[in-house]
């Protein structure tokens, strides 16, 4: 499974706990009624994905299957 999900396992169950909490807005319909908390929930989690990958990321991690090209070889 590994070839196929690349990354971080927690990186994958953050992933699953952000699709469970933007599901559950969307039963209570946060997005017409409370449209302000929506956009908190929205730019909270955004905020706190990008940085827990961020600060997590190592020079050398295997983020893609293919190796990136270096920008020098034109």
């Amino acid at each position: 499974m590994a070839s196929i999900f690349l990354g971080k396992a927690w990186h994958w169950l953050l992933f699953v706990v952000v699709a469970a909490v933007f599901w559950a807005t969307g039963i209570y319909h946060l997005h017409v009624s409370a449209f302000n908390i929506f956009i908190a929930i929205t730019g909270g989690l955004s905020l706190l994905l990008v940085f827990a990958v961020l600060l997590d990321y190592r020079p050398g991690d295997h983020v893609t299957r293919e190796p990136l090209p270096d920008p020098d070889d034109d």
